[in-house]
């Protein structure tokens, strides 16, 4: 009873979706291939910021995952098609069409337009987990840098840092990167990028030579550099990998089936305090890999797909539950039934005689002896009556004789019947 009882509290729903703790889970260090420049974009939005002079408030900015290389633009809104002339303009008109873009799951980047357009592209978009700002840790790492350097130069109203942004873009991408051991606009366009102190070195041209000679030396070194950069990367994903490994904390114990609560943290000003942070229940449906399981909400028939760390056991006693439903649900039949059988008694309809069958065949074979007996009787007094009814009497005639058979039986009755007692006389 204890374990049932414990079991049945632990199957609250106010209290699964307020109280639950997850486990923190820190799952080992997984690197991804970075293909070719140009395959692989990560994509995401930077706001709120100031609004400048020009009326721009946030900053689009994509990183290749193979060079390291940034582009960047601020505008005055990010809405969907903002984003799309974004993709086409800076990306796909300089640097062509890529094959994989990795965008969060925020509406503007998720909605028809970019979807259409990343269609007509042959490209597929990839879009982490939700909460799970680590999967986007490329451009996010950016933000962080250009929002470093542009604090250094930005005026005290903040209103000019848009100014600023393509120039730590330059500087960003001229710079050595500590990953790859090359800048990314040499491992993009073949050339390292002039800082202002060597322009005042040099007096002239450097290289003179023929164009074919030329191209030969930059595909040649492209070719040596990209192979270089990419050892240097697994070397260097390696590296981070060793030290990552040290706080890996394994809690994922689901399985396919399991009754969990989801973590939805809510949205809005002034209802974040006390709300509920967990929704569900809902059932693991399958492994997504990389510690991510796709689950099936109870309550609103949604799949989503979340980290085993927004994912905490529901303990939810569902066969108890489903013998509790049985058993209410034949007690409710078997009332249904006693009622009914109660209005029938009373209103006592006609029963056809193919339906007498127990309680009703008993009563007619009664009702059969009772008539057996009454023609029993009054066979009797025709037969007594026979005598008086032979003097010229109708009676006696064979064939009728059933006609005497109420005068005599009425006729017995009266001679059976008592006379009234006489009133007294008054004197």
């Amino acid at each position: 009873m204890r374990a049932w009882v414990r079991r049945w509290v632990q199957s609250c729903r106010d209290c699964g979706t307020r109280k639950a703790r997850a486990k923190e889970v820190i799952p080992p260090l997984r690197s991804q291939g970075v293909g070719d420049a140009g395959d692989r974009w990560a994509l995401d939005v930077a706001s709120p910021l100031p609004v400048t002079d020009k009326g721009n408030r946030y900053v689009v900015a994509a990183v290749d995952y193979a060079t390291r290389y940034a582009v960047v633009a601020a505008v005055p809104s990010h809405r969907a098609p903002d984003i799309a002339n974004f993709i086409v303009e800076k990306l796909v008109m300089v640097y062509g069409p890529m094959r994989e873009l990795v965008m969060d799951g925020a509406p503007e980047l998720n909605g028809a337009v970019v979807e259409a357009l990343v269609n007509a592209l042959q490209a597929k978009q990839l879009t982490p987990v939700p909460y799970r700002p680590a999967l986007l840790g490329l451009v996010e790492r950016f933000h962080r840098t250009w929002k470093d350097m542009v604090a250094l130069f930005v005026s005290e109203a903040q209103s000019d840092w848009d100014r600023w942004l393509p120039c730590v873009a330059y500087a960003c991408n001229g710079a050595r990167h500590s990953g790859t051991g090359y800048s990314p606009n040499e491992l993009m366009m073949g050339r390292r990028l002039r800082t202002p102190n060597e322009l005042l070195r040099m007096s002239g041209v450097t290289q003179v030579g023929v164009f074919a000679d030329y191209h030969r030396a930059l595909v040649k070194k492209m070719a040596l550099a990209t192979e270089a950069a990419k050892k240097a990367l697994s070397k260097d994903q390696a590296r981070r990998a060793r030290y990552y490994d040290r706080q890996v904390r394994r809690h994922s114990e689901f399985q396919v089936g399991d009754k969990v609560w989801v973590l939805r943290p809510p949205k809005g000003k002034g209802i974040t305090k006390l709300a509920h942070k967990w929704v569900g229940p809902a059932r693991i449906e399958a492994d997504a890999g990389f510690d991510n399981w796709e689950v099936l909400r109870d309550d609103t028939d949604e799949r989503v797909i979340a980290h085993c760390s927004f994912l905490v056991k529901c303990s939810c006693p569902s066969r108890s539950l489903g013998v509790i439903a049985e058993r209410v649900l034949r007690d409710l039949v078997e009332e249904a039934t006693a009622a009914e059988g109660v209005d029938t008694n009373r209103e006592a309809p006609d029963v056809p005689a193919s339906a007498n069958t127990g309680p009703a065949r008993a009563r007619d074979r009664a009702a059969g002896e009772r008539t057996e007996e009454s023609a029993t009787v009054a066979a009797g007094s025709d037969s007594r009556a026979a005598p008086m009814a032979g003097r010229g009497s109708v009676a006696a005639t064979p064939g009728i004789a059933t006609t005497a058979e109420p005068v005599v039986a009425g006729g017995s009755s009266q001679q059976a019947s008592k006379p009234p007692p006489a009133k007294p006389q008054r004197r």
